[in-house]
């Protein structure tokens, strides 16, 4: 309780840059003023939870005229943080609410009429994730299902418009790096699918089965050893065709790479290899070698060869792409391999 105090105190105390918040690199900085909640990131979606259950505080503040903030933080008996902070200036009107720990919205709208864009974002606690920037009278929006998506397919767009808000939370996220980590791994994992890998994990699995226990132990010990990258071909197996001993030491495998508390570029990267729409984004790169692993990726989510030259000129693929995203949201999403049939 005395830190959250601490906390809201230092509401009071913001400093002179705060005074200027117009400017893109003066936004007010909350995380000294939210010690007792942390923000994670966690399946590509930010989370909001407390050192404590149940407390309720509110803070109001006029530092100078023309300058309005409040600041109110509680916890339900979950330890799910909800946060609501408001800050008017003449120039700017700044809103984050954080709703039980997963419903995040950012509003900056100017105060006037100016060149200053307005950028909403919304996390609901379900459902697609939207980013929505308008400026000069010209809306760009960019959805997806998790921050990560947003981060590669508008990563301009987000690093001007979202992670100045984001690191008003947080001041360590580092999520241009691990979105970028996250595109170089699923690369790499989609360049180990190689005909003579998925033939060996298959046998691999099959002696899992066996009924001499050294086979299965040494299979089990090779497929470790594959590292992340046999994660995602592990997951897409049919369960129903596994025996409980198979089904065991798999799922052994899996958890043993998704024990982190936050995302990692590693286990972030596994569970996006069925991400369709990713896959269409990674297929628009400007390297030709990172274009044809994603081809190959999306050719195997779909079941068939795609109309999808990686070597064509640009505007070809731009065309091909687009009929290409038309007949993936037309599909059935990718079944997970713990959905039942």
């Amino acid at each position: 309780m005395r830190c959250l105090l601490r906390s809201l105190v230092g509401l009071c105390v913001v400093g002179s840059s705060a005074a200027v918040f117009g400017q893109a690199d003066a936004l007010p900085n909350l995380t000294s003023r939210l010690v007792v909640v942390h923000f994670s990131m966690a399946m590509g979606r930010i989370e909001a939870t407390a050192d404590q259950p149940g407390f309720e505080r509110e803070q109001t503040s006029t530092i100078e005229p023309g300058r309005h903030e409040t600041l109110s933080v509680s916890t339900n008996d979950a330890q799910e943080a909800t946060v609501k902070y408001d800050l008017t200036t003449e120039a700017e009107q700044l809103s984050v609410s954080v709703s039980e720990g997963y419903e995040v919205s950012f509003t900056r709208h100017p105060s006037k009429d100016s060149h200053t864009p307005q950028v909403e974002f919304r996390q609901p606690r379900t459902g697609p994730i939207t980013l929505t920037v308008v400026k000069d009278g010209v809306t760009r929006e960019v959805h997806g299902e998790t921050v990560w998506y947003l981060l590669l397919a508008e990563p301009e767009l987000c690093r001007q418009h979202l992670l100045p808000l984001l690191d008003m939370l947080r001041s360590d996220w580092r999520l241009v790096e691990t979105a970028q980590a996250i595109e170089s791994q699923m690369l790499r994992i989609a360049g180990a699918y190689q005909p003579e890998n998925l033939r060996r994990w298959n046998t691999l699995v099959g002696d899992l089965a066996s009924d001499r226990f050294v086979v299965r132990q040494a299979a089990e010990r090779e497929l470790r050893a594959a590292g992340t990258v046999v994660i995602p071909y592990l997951q897409s197996l049919n369960q129903h065709q596994l025996d409980l001993e198979q089904s065991s030491r798999i799922r052994g495998i899996v958890d043993s790479q998704a024990d982190a508390a936050e995302d990692t570029p590693e286990q972030e990267a596994c569970r996006l290899m069925d991400d369709r729409p990713l896959w269409l984004v990674l297929a628009g790169r400007p390297q030709e070698s990172a274009r044809r692993m994603a081809a190959r990726q999306l050719a195997f989510l779909v079941g068939e060869s795609i109309p999808f030259d990686p070597g064509a000129a640009e505007s070809i693929r731009k065309t091909q792409l687009e009929s290409l995203r038309k007949r993936i949201e037309s599909l059935a999403p990718v079944k997970s391999a713990d959905d039942s049939d």
